[in-house]
């Protein structure tokens, strides 16, 4: 990001591996278009999260940008069973306790005080 801050940002790219990807055209220069292309990187390059930025990451995916905000990793509850070929309830995966703990306290907080 180039600019005073983020939310004033002028220019971005994305790099992974060391080189640049992608550099935005004239009307993509904003952190919202930066946030979506980064995550929508991760998704299309099939990328983890790095092991010191997971949680963050993780928070922002879920929480500020809604991307699976359920507490699994597949928005999908059910799926076909590869055994008996019926709909079956889907197993939800674990969420990060940390970013859990974080979205349960906002959400108390915010109805505590309306």
């Amino acid at each position: 990001m180039l600019g005073d801050s983020i939310l004033e940002s002028k220019k971005w790219m994305l790099s992974i591996e060391g080189k640049v990807l992608i550099q935005p055209t004239d009307h993509q220069t904003d952190f919202t278009s930066a946030l979506a292309v980064l995550f929508t990187a991760y998704y299309v390059f099939n990328i983890e999260y790095q092991v010191e930025a997971a949680t963050t990451m993780e928070c922002i995916q879920r929480f500020f940008a809604r991307i699976n905000p359920d507490y699994s990793k597949c928005t999908s509850k059910v799926q076909v069973s590869k055994k008996s070929g019926k709909m079956v309830q889907r197993k939800a995966s674990n969420l990060n306790p940390q970013v859990l703990r974080f979205i349960t306290e906002f959400k108390e907080f915010e109805w505590q005080n309306h």
